[in-house]
């Protein structure tokens, strides 16, 4: 039986060096395209991107579709003036909801 037991010696060393060489190989660590710690590399665009649609982009649009509800209502086409005028004010409604979530909570 002590044979035995010599025999296993050098296997369990194996698997110690094994383990020990996957834990140093695997090790957790940022991201390297993360400009921060914590940070997923995608969170800075997606902020750019959401401070474009919220931004000046936004109202301008908002100010165009009340410019082109007035000029078509002034045209004669109230049904088209209308529905332009409710999505504006739809558009206004969310824009009112995002900044206000956004207060609510920054992150």
């Amino acid at each position: 039986m002590v044979p035995c037991a010599v025999k296993q010696a050098p296997n369990v060393r194996w698997l110690i060096a094994a383990c020990a060489a996957a834990l140093f190989a695997l090790r957790a660590e940022p991201s390297w395209a993360a400009q921060y710690a914590g940070a997923l590399p995608w969170d800075q665009t997606l902020g750019a991107i959401q401070d474009i649609l919220v931004g000046p982009m936004a109202h301008a649009v908002i100010t165009l579709n009340f410019a082109f509800s007035a000029i078509l209502y002034v045209i004669g086409s109230e049904r088209r003036a209308k529905r332009m005028l409710a999505a504006g004010l739809a558009a206004c409604a969310a824009l009112i909801a995002v900044h206000l979530l956004t207060y609510l909570s920054p992150y």
